[in-house]
Order: C-alpha cells, then structure tokens, then sequence
C-alpha cells in the first residue's frame, strides 16, 4: 500500500457541482500510529528490494531464468523492486501471508486468495486466487505449486494496537488541552435590556454573530461595535501551551512501533547519529527474519531432492549496506589471503563485474598470494607455481 492508498482509507469524496473535492477527517493518534506503521513497514520492504535473490545450481552460483524472475522482471507488468514491496505488505496486511502463485513461468502476488481446504497431510488448497486488476483465477492450487511468505501467526499490528491504546488516549487528552489553552475565547457583553429584545435576538443571530465569527477567522478583520456591547477575550487565567506534549507522544508511538518490527528508534524518528551500528541492528533484527523467510519459502517449493542435488535459493542481504571500496580494501585483501574468497567473488560483493579470468577464480592463501594448490605442494615437499 502506497502512501495515496494509506490516505484513501480516510478519505471520502464530497462532490459539489462538476468539482470533485476531498475532505479528510482522521483522528491525530489513528494518524500517526498508520504513519509509523507505514514507515517501518517501508523500511523493510525497500531492504528486502535490495536483497540479491541468489540461485544455485551443484552449489555453484548462476544466473538463468530463475534468477532473472526473481531479481528482475517477475511478469510483464512488473520489475522486482515493485513484487518485493508487494509480497511484504500482503505479508503485514494478511494474517494468511503472501500468496506468489506461477503462471507460464511468470510470478505473481495475489492481491486476495482464501484457503479452500486446510490438509495437514496432504497440503491446504487454495482458490478465488485474484491477481492486480481485480482478474480472478479459477484454478485450485495446491500448497506444492505456491510460494506463501508467511509471518509468525500474530501480526505486528495487533501487537502494536495492544501497545497503542493508552498512548491513543494520552494523545487526544494533549491535543485538547492544546485546544482549550491555546484557542482564542471570547465574551459578548450586552445591556440587559437587549438581552431580552426579541428583536436584538433575530438581529444578532444573523448579523452579530457572523461579524464575531469574520472577526475572530480572518486575519484581516473590522468588528463593529454597537452601543451597549463589549467584546472581550476570555483567557480565564490559562497559560499557552506549546505543541510539545503532542510532539512528545508521536515520538512515542514511532518508538513503540520501532520496537514491535525490531527498528531502531533512532531510524524511526529519523535522528540517526551512528549510521554503521544502526544499520548492523536493522539488518540483524528487522531484515534477515523476512530474507530468512523467503528463503526457506522459495527452497520449500525448490524440493528436497533438488536441495539435496546443491540447487537451492538464498535471499542474500549483504550487498544493502553501502560500501566505500577504499575503506573495506584491507578487508578484502585478507578474504583473499585467507582462501575465504576470490578475486572474482571479492568483485561481485562490490557489484564489480568478475573479471571470469583462470587466475581470478583461485583460491590463495599469503606468502605472495600463491595458490592454495602450490602452496600445500610446498608444504608437501613439491613443486608449485608461486
């Protein structure tokens, strides 16, 4: 759900002649709770975007068409920035989870499904399957041709209205008391006698009245004061009150809802001081259950005998994270010293091309980078090719 689709669920449209016009009405503490739920749930969705979802074949890493799927265009309509986003937000949204279902070799995620029958040996059915667009499918699928991306059984949300609750009140009662000391009273002194003049009572309904209402609204404004009246403001010995209170518990409520998806507070409320240590919390705690989740998933349906064979899937979360190529190269050069990885593997954790030479391929340990071949040679009392 985008930000407009976040709005619409407030709005309603008033239509006034041949002009469409759009009134919101939407109490401060649903506001912001659906603002901080919104945020976060961002925060994972564009994360999970990131993510390299990679395909392995005899425990080698390659690039085909189940690659291309998951990384690039999983149908025609959609590249894979936009199906990632999709399949978390069914994932919060839908106690049930997301339903990917494959159609002449295409991905897509159901907007809404229901789970025809549930068979505990045999695998649950799933059917009125509808695509974006409103397209319906008739077929039944079973549990063995979907990917369903599910969630522990109780959702975020419901976590996270238990939490709010109170703070929704503690909200409303500060913006009342904002209300009540900061708005601007007035009273209408009037000559006894005019109060009870029937005709001064017509008059002041429709003349007084509005020329009060003028005067108080417009910035620019005369009010016209006729004898025996006296228009006065009421403070009634009430101190202005700052929006701080308000401020305070909106910063609150994003905290709380923070920590129900396991985002720092820091990020929630947009006052990120150590972004390195930050990011290492987000990505431990907020990320890698979901990139967990779609891995298994996407292995689950991949079969244990294809697993078996070394052809499985990983959602890899390594390259979200930017890095300086400066910084992370004494690092690199130990991976390659230690025999961790590659030239070439080195490369692609930088998103560099692999440079798919003999020599870029090999594994090397120190002592002038020799290969790990001629060096247990050496060890061995051969010959090697330092």
């Amino acid at each position: 759900m985008g930000l407009q689709d976040f709005l619409a669920r407030f709005m309603k449209k008033v239509k006034i002649g041949t002009t469409e016009s759009v009134v919101i009405e939407i109490p401060a503490e649903l506001y912001y709770k659906e603002m901080a739920i919104y945020t976060a749930r961002s925060y994972i969705a564009n994360a999970i975007s990131m993510c390299e979802m990679r395909v392995f074949e005899n425990e080698k890493r390659v690039k085909n068409l189940d690659y291309y799927r998951l990384n690039i265009a999983p149908n025609k309509n959609e590249n894979s920035n936009y199906f990632w986003h999709k399949v978390i937000r069914k994932m919060f949204e839908n106690k049930e989870g997301a339903l990917v279902v494959e159609i002449h070799g295409e991905l897509h995620c159901a907007e809404s499904f229901s789970v025809r029958e549930e068979r505990p040996i045999l695998g649950n059915l799933f059917d009125g399957v509808v695509l974006e667009g409103g397209f319906q499918l008739k077929k039944i699928f079973r549990a063995e041709d979907v990917y369903l991306f599910k969630m522990e059984d109780e959702s975020v949300r419901n976590l996270v209205d238990g939490i709010y609750e109170d703070y929704g009140k503690m909200l409303r009662a500060a913006a009342r008391a904002f209300r009540d000391t900061n708005g601007r009273k007035y009273k209408l002194k009037v000559d006894a006698v005019k109060a009870g003049d029937e005709e001064f009572e017509k008059d002041f309904k429709e003349v007084i009245s509005k020329n009060i209402k003028d005067y108080m609204e417009k910035e620019y404004a005369t009010y016209v004061e006729y004898d025996g009246e006296e228009l006065v403001e009421d403070n009634n010995g009430k101190d202005a009150k700052t929006a701080d209170d308000m401020i305070k518990l909106r910063k609150d409520i994003f905290e709380i809802v923070g920590q129900a998806f396991k985002i720092p507070s820091t990020l929630m409320t947009g006052n990120v001081t150590s972004l390195k240590e930050v990011c290492d919390v987000f990505l431990t705690f907020a990320v890698d259950p979901f990139a967990n989740v779609i891995t298994k998933t996407l292995n689950k349906r991949a079969t244990f005998q294809n697993y078996e064979k070394g052809n499985y899937y990983k959602c890899y979360s390594g390259n979200i994270k930017h890095r300086d190529i400066f910084d992370v190269a004494p690092n690199a050069d130990k991976l390659i010293g230690a025999s961790v990885l590659n030239t070439d593997e080195v490369r692609e954790e930088l998103e560099k091309e692999p440079l798919n030479e003999p020599w870029s391929k090999k594994y090397r340990i120190t002592k002038n980078y020799g290969s790990v071949e001629s060096q247990t040679n050496i060890t061995e009392g051969g010959e090697g090719d330092v």
